[in-house]
């Protein structure tokens, strides 16, 4: 027979050129079902490095194939934060961002396309492991039977798994089968992580493959998909150029679609619009276009802004109409910056973009007419026409950048009312402030449970107070150091009751009762 790894003729138990046992390769089972191959990889512009045409021989290579192609699209739409961020229509601010929709695109000056490929990248960074170090093959003893492991197709992929299949790979390392297995099981854990939104957990089954030797293509692939989930851009940008230029098995189309994000969160509006539509060329995706359109529209609506580029901020407006205001809001703005850092006990790592817009341009990007800002991402404040800034501004500065931080820190899981209880109480507000209005409302056995998790079916009026009330509540039992505690989990992944109960010992149900039990004992 011929083995079915290098085709060399035998009619041995085991292959003698590469040590492939072929009763573990399925030569005593009945064939399986054909099964549909994976989507096609479509090919890059030219310029782009295009993965090599070698055979990919990892076991169950389909699996991890689908897995690099899809991974993307999961962190980008399956992730989106669409629970919640509510819309304008729910009577409050929106964190969300603005809607998009069909518009006549603009043409704008700068390539049609980027070009990585030619872009030194320094691949030493992922590692060498097995890949790079000698390999020394034991000799197979054939009459010895290799325990079975799941096929990977049909089963979750467990620490308890992982270390089987990495003891036998230990154990018969002329088997390579079996360090192909260990490196795919450990990029279906990867892509069980991401689905979990549990990205350390993820990088950490990344890190423990790179020992066995998988694709560097395919690793930077999969960290440029978590960083850029986590919107860590310099580290998104340097590993999804890094996956271009190795030959990602991963679609390039979705490596592209990142880089655009890095350059329309950077304000780097042509460059973004350039990274996009590259993306489209390969890959005609509805998430890819509507951020294609989004780009478009801002660069339309801020069309001949100027931009300073400081230390914390990047700040648009428009040229000298609002030289004066543009440098009132920096001033109010540093100051809230260093206000915040005390408070929080963090900052954000990159620059925070700040927009101030005219009335007619603020709704045209997604702000609601009642509003006074929004941040969706970026800060935008319609501000032309002020000669000075109030009390009212600052304090909608101070609570925009305060949702900054926040997303900074805990990314897109952070619900509603922790954004708008930790802006709330960064302003001043507390308890005392709204005590006999929460009470009036909790008179009778109400409850603002449902208020403060589903924000859509509780009255506005009410929402805010409760929030802030609620996080001030939280501050007096441990501090302001437990809430940091709670969005640096939510920000790698864990849920909000568990990252409650690390840092107060019970989930938001108990915690909203005995915050109710506060309010109605002090203030009925």
């Amino acid at each position: 027979m011929n083995c079915p790894k290098c085709q060399f003729e035998t009619t041995e138990a085991a292959c003698p050129r590469c040590g492939v046992v072929f009763h573990k390769l399925g030569r005593d089972r009945p064939p399986r079902p054909e099964t549909s191959p994976p989507p096609a990889v479509v090919a890059p512009p030219p310029a782009v490095n295009e993965a090599s045409d070698a055979p990919f021989s990892l076991v169950n290579a389909g699996i991890l194939t689908t897995l690099l192609l899809t991974t993307s699209y999961y962190a980008w739409t399956v992730f989106s934060p669409s629970e919640t961020a509510p819309g304008p229509e729910s009577g409050e601010p929106s964190m969300a961002r603005p809607e998009t929709g069909a518009v006549v695109s603009p043409e704008l000056e700068g390539p049609d396309t980027v070009d990585y490929a030619q872009q030194p990248v320094d691949l030493a960074v992922y590692g060498g492991g097995m890949a790079d170090a000698p390999v020394v093959v034991a000799p197979v003893d054939v009459a010895e039977e290799i325990p079975d492991l799941p096929d990977l197709s049909e089963t979750m992929v467990t620490d308890a798994l992982l270390e089987r299949a990495q003891a036998l790979a230990r154990k018969y390392p002329g088997v390579d089968s079996l360090r192909e297995y260990v490196i795919a099981a450990h990029m279906l854990a990867v892509g069980q992580e991401l689905r979990r939104r549990r990205f350390g957990a993820a990088l950490r089954y990344l890190d423990a493959s790179e020992d066995w030797g998988p694709p560097p293509g395919d690793i930077a692939a999969f960290r440029a998909v978590i960083y850029g989930e986590q919107e860590q851009w310099t580290e998104a940008m340097r590993w999804a150029q890094a996956a271009l230029t190795a030959g990602s098995r991963a679609s390039p189309a979705e490596m592209h679609h990142i880089i655009g994000k890095v350059h329309y969160y950077r304000e780097e509006m042509s460059k973004a619009v350039a990274s996009f539509r590259t993306a489209l060329k390969i890959k005609d995706d509805p998430e890819i276009r509507a951020s294609l359109e989004r780009a478009l529209r801002e660069a339309q609506t801020s069309a001949g802004f100027d931009s300073r580029r400081l230390a914390h901020f990047i700040i648009r407006y428009e040229g000298e109409t609002m030289e004066d205001t543009g440098r009132m809001v920096l001033d109010t703005m540093d100051r809230s910056y260093a206000t915040l850092t005390s408070q929080l006990g963090f900052e954000p790592s990159e620059r925070v973009v700040v927009v101030l817009y005219s009335r007619r341009d603020y709704r045209d990007m997604g702000g609601p007419h009642w509003s006074a800002g929004l941040f969706d991402g970026k800060i935008r404040i319609p501000v032309r026409g002020l000669q000075r800034l109030d009390e009212h501004i600052k304090s909608t500065l101070h609570h925009e950048l305060a949702h900054a931080f926040i997303h900074a820190r805990a990314g897109k899981a952070a619900p509603r009312w922790l954004h708008e209880g930790i802006a709330e109480y960064v302003e001043g507000t507390r308890t005392d402030d709204n005590g006999d209005l929460l009470a009036q409302a909790l008179d009778g056995g109400g409850t603002f449970e449902h208020c403060l998790k589903q924000t859509a079916r509780c009255d506005i009026r009410l929402f805010y107070p409760a929030a802030a009330s609620f996080v001030d509540y939280m501050v007096q039992l441990r501090g302001l150091r437990a809430l940091r505690n709670v969005l640096t989990e939510l920000g790698d992944g864990a849920d909000m009751d568990s990252a409650l109960k690390r840092a107060f010992s019970k989930d938001s149900s108990a915690l909203i009762r005995d915050w109710e039990h506060f309010v109605r004992r002090r203030y009925g």
